[in-house]
């Protein structure tokens, strides 16, 4: 079973937190207390990361990975997802739409590979290469890719050293990271234009990995949903900006 958590106000709205690859759900730790007052918080860890490094599926895919995730998540919530997370949050989405009253992305792309027709993600060859650091040396390639989440930040130096804290608290395996770091690979526009709930998408600014210059083709995407961008922010603005990113969820969950 996944490891999971609650925080807040058993009588709150129900709200579920899904980190990104690479971390688990202590990334979550400075944004806690800006909501716990108002919401009962379900903070989860995906599969072979964090906490749940016992609990890894043989077949690392979007439905084996919900599907863990339906047999602890509250019966009905609110999610947000960052990264990767928002990825897998639109998938849970889609396949249990009676247990999503609305969802926020945060820092996430239907794409994180571009393509020709979606030049918005990394170039296939520098993922091919960080695929082959990841197996050769997965600690200092996860230190490589904090490097890039903090990019650009004014407060890059506190942001980084709260990623190495994180991470030092549980070690991921690497077989997880590699596994895990598959999902970043595929095609996920189609998921995006067929889940239908409230929608909220939030990009930062300077985030180098789901950059902000996507937001009017995620729009068009899903005409329906919310996209924000969020000013100065990096790919993990919300570690600087906890009480900002409470009051976007604060939007969202009225």
């Amino acid at each position: 079973m996944l490891f999971c958590q609650q925080h807040g106000n058993p009588q709150g709205q129900p709200l579920v937190l899904l980190h990104g690859w690479g971390m688990h759900s202590g990334i979550w730790r400075a944004l806690l207390p800006e909501l716990e007052a108002d919401y009962q918080i379900t903070v989860i860890d995906l599969p072979g990361l964090g906490y749940s490094n016992g609990c890894s599926p043989s077949s690392y895919h979007l439905d084996t990975v919900t599907e863990l995730l339906a047999g602890v998540a509250p019966v009905s919530a609110y999610w947000l997802g960052w990264s990767l997370g928002g990825v897998i949050a639109m998938a849970f989405a889609q396949r249990y739409p009676e247990r999503v009253n609305g969802l926020i992305t945060l820092g996430s792309c239907p794409c994180f590979v571009a393509r020709d027709d979606w030049p918005f993600g990394m170039d296939e060859a520098t993922y091919r290469q960080f695929e082959q650091d990841l197996a050769a040396n997965p600690v200092k390639t996860l230190q490589r890719f904090n490097m890039l989440q903090v990019q650009g930040s004014n407060t890059a130096r506190s942001d980084l050293k709260t990623l190495k804290q994180v991470i030092s608290e549980v070690q991921p395996a690497a077989p997880a990271l590699i596994d895990s770091l598959a999902l970043l690979r595929h095609d996920y526009r189609d998921l995006f234009r067929n889940t239908r709930l409230p929608l909220l998408h939030l990009l930062c600014q300077l985030d180098t990995l789901a950059p902000a210059s996507m937001s009017d083709a995620l729009s068009a995407l899903q005409p329906e949903a919310r996209v924000e961008v969020l000013s100065g922010y990096s790919h993990v603005g919300f570690l600087s900006a906890p009480g900002l990113l409470a009051e976007k969820i604060r939007t969202l969950l009225v």
